[in-house]
């Protein structure tokens, strides 16, 4: 029935009972029916043994009468007036002038309980009367003579009491509708109870929360529950009066990007062109901005969106404070166009959260294509330092030395040139060594270096050096050379007259030199003992990715998006099938982002059969066959690895076997190059003498029943 009544009746009522409740039981002593309790019952036997003890003091109270009488003050010590003080039920002590203590002895029969408890009487020197009344501890009211009591407090003025009162019910009815008001405001109470709701408000309605908080004292406790600072909550609470370049700028600040003002664009309201750094965790390098009018709503959203074309660009749709996005939100979810539909209380998440990159990703993740915004680079050397995972021990061996020079080896795909990335971002800031990256198209490394320094084409080695040099205040140089193997393979047939120039310019201290490349690259380091390389610099080869640095990678940017593998197992799976090599466990998470059907976040077994099974997957695992510029080398690799396919596993003495029985000669320093090649490129690997595929996905790539058509077709040309 109560819950029927209006509100305001009900806090009436509450209020009332405060005040005919809650006032008198605080205020107990201007009650008597509220503080007046029963007394405590007395031991009749105990009261008896008591009233016989008050005898004890009647010779001495006489005494001091005397005492006081004739010499006009107390006596020092009550020993002088040679009366006991202690008898069979009180000690006496004097403690003050004009006062005695009487202190009921311990073990008195009948009377254990009170031992302890003490009674004071005081004389009056000018009448010479004696009073009565408890002492400390007291002695019970019910034990006490007929004329002992305890001092009546002062009285108290009616008119003050009442008027006292009254305030106090007032501020205890202000107070408890103000509680009232606190608990069941709908803006305040759910952050009150859970401070993290204060991420997902309306931005429009921010102001009116902490003006709310404000009143209450409650802002500063409210923002660091909700780990929100104080410098971006003022930031917040301003953000809907700015404007909209203000709003653009504010938002590209928080995640990193610059903001310029787009024109041309046919949308009512203003639009912007965001450019994001490669801190990024996503392939995502500009996107479009667009802020309505604040008088648009719900339908009119949606409108201008109909009639523009913004090719492949990503437009996120900034909702005013004060609209109904419903209608844009759900044109925005349809994953066949590039609409992202950032609501209010996205608004207040991007100003408050501490990682506001994570609540732009979020949002684009649940409307957009995840694939048009994925996290994993297949392509190429990993740019972003978001996507580059491991490969800590090859890192230290380079940035923690003293600089020398390198010689990274290891198969096309395997990572060397995010390897080398890696080591050019981390060394920006040396305060002594300066990286210089290339990457070669042909076997000319002078003409593309000349080129990067926009120097003459035929500018020396050391024309190159020195500006380079100078253009790093004078800094020793690091250079880094990709893709070198053609300019290995050229300057070997001229007498390594370059690489001769580089270790002289090398032993100068002036520059260092990384280079990076496959086969000719290592087999004129590590194979060919008359070439020049084999002391130039220290061999590094890459190979698989750390097993923990896999499950990161796996996983790492998935949680980004929100998105995440069903099992742990799978992501043990997808590791092993990938034999650890870094690019293909980010195309088969790629390809588990393009099997994920809208709405799914999680990514199940059969996604992951998927991936296992796509094109991209086995495009990745081929082109193993031409691994050498030689014919007959690649034809013993592709025996070598059909073998592998066929039997699971294989040796040097059985492919020697092999060719010897299809009655060809064996080369057996040929075929050790063979293996060597193969494990180089990550195709075999090696386990004490027997050879096994490196990645397990590799057999999925052969027939069982076309293995020996392939194999005899090698060896008969063999």
């Amino acid at each position: 029935m109560i819950r029927s009544l209006p509100a305001w009746l009900r806090y009436a009522l509450i209020a009332v009972a405060l005040l005919l409740i809650g006032v008198p039981l605080a205020m107990r002593q201007w009650y008597p029916a509220a503080s007046a309790g029963k007394q405590a019952v007395a031991d009749p036997r105990a009261a008896a043994i008591l009233a016989n003890g008050w005898s004890e003091l009647v010779p001495l109270r006489m005494h001091l009468n005397m005492y006081a009488s004739e010499n006009g003050e107390w006596p020092r010590d009550l020993a002088v007036l040679d009366v006991p003080l202690s008898g069979k039920v009180f000690d006496v002590t004097s403690s003050a002038d004009y006062e005695i203590v009487a202190t009921v002895r311990p073990n008195v029969r009948y009377a254990e309980a009170l031992g302890g408890l003490r009674v004071v009487h005081r004389l009056d020197p000018k009448t010479l009367n004696w009073d009565c009344m408890p002492g400390s501890p007291p002695l019970p009211e019910s034990y006490l003579p007929l004329n002992c009591h305890a001092p009546l407090p002062p009285p108290v003025d009616t008119t003050a009491r009442w008027l006292t009162l009254i305030v106090l019910g007032g501020v205890a009815i202000a107070i408890g509708l103000g509680l009232l008001l606190v608990l069941r405001h709908p803006l305040i109470a759910p952050i009150q109870r859970d401070p993290s709701r204060l991420l997902r408000q309306p931005i429009g309605a921010l102001a009116r929360i902490d003006r709310a908080l404000g009143l209450l004292r409650r802002r500063d406790d409210t923002l660091a529950a909700a780990r929100v600072q104080p410098a971006d909550w003022r930031d917040a609470i301003g953000y809907a009066a700015l404007a909209a370049e203000q709003r653009a700028a504010m938002l590209a600040l928080r995640v990193g990007a610059r903001s310029e003002r787009a024109s041309g664009w046919p949308l009512p309201g203003d639009v912007f062109e965001w450019r994001f750094p490669l801190e990024l965790p996503v392939t995502l390098e500009r996107c479009l901005v667009w802020f309505p009018p604040d008088d648009l709503d719900g339908a009119q959203l949606v409108r201008p969106l109909r009639q523009v074309q913004t090719g492949l660009d990503v437009l996120l749709a900034f909702v005013p404070a004060a609209a109904d996005a419903g209608a844009l939100r759900a044109w925005c979810g349809d994953r066949s166009n590039l609409y992202v539909c950032i609501g209010v209380e996205a608004q207040t998440a991007w100003l408050l959260e501490r990682d506001p990159v994570r609540v732009l990703l979020r949002q684009m993740a649940q409307q957009l294509k995840v694939t048009r915004i994925s996290p994993y680079q297949t392509r190429g050397g990993v740019a972003r330092p978001s996507s580059f995972f491991g490969r800590e021990a090859l890192l230290s061996r380079v940035i923690l030395r003293e600089p020398g020079n390198y010689l990274l080896v290891g198969g096309r795909q395997l990572g060397k040139t995010s390897l080398m990335k890696a080591i050019e971002r981390r060394l920006r800031e040396h305060p002594q060594l300066a990286c210089v990256y290339v990457s070669l198209r042909d076997h000319r490394l002078l003409p593309r270096l000349a080129a990067q320094c926009e120097l003459p084409a035929d500018s020396g080695l050391d024309a190159i050096v020195a500006h380079l040099a100078r253009a790093h205040g004078g800094k020793r140089l690091l250079l880094l050379i990709d893709e070198a193997d053609p300019f290995f393979r050229h300057d070997a047939a001229h007498d390594y007259r370059e690489l001769a120039a580089l270790r002289a310019i090398s032993e100068e201290g002036r520059c260092h030199f990384l280079l990076a490349g496959f086969w000719d690259l290592y087999a004129a380091a590590a194979l060919d003992y008359q070439s020049p390389l084999r002391n130039f610099g220290e061999v590094i080869t890459v190979g698989a990715l750390e097993p923990d640095a896999c499950r990161d990678l796996a996983t790492v940017p998935l949680a980004l998006l929100n998105l995440r593998f069903a099992d742990p197992s799978l992501v043990e799976r997808l590791v092993e099938a990938s034999g650890r090599r870094a690019n293909l466990v980010a195309i088969l998470c790629q390809e588990c982002l393009e099997a994920l059907e809208r709405g799914e976040t999680v990514i199940e077994a059969p996604h992951l059969d998927r991936a296992l099974r796509s094109q991209a997957t086995l495009d990745a695992i081929a082109g193993w066959g031409r691994l050498s510029q030689d014919e007959a080398a690649s034809r013993l690799d592709r025996i070598v690895v059909y073998r592998v396919a066929a039997n699971g596993e294989t040796t040097l003495a059985d492919i020697v076997a092999l060719v010897e029985g299809a009655g060809a000669a064996a080369d057996v320093e040929a075929l050790r190059r063979a293996f060597a090649r193969l494990s180089l490129a990550f195709v075999l690997a090696r386990t004490d003498e027997r050879y096994r595929f490196a990645v397990p996905l590799f057999r999925t790539q052969f027939e069982a029943a076309e293995l020996p058509v392939f194999l005899a077709q090698e060896l008969k040309r063999l």
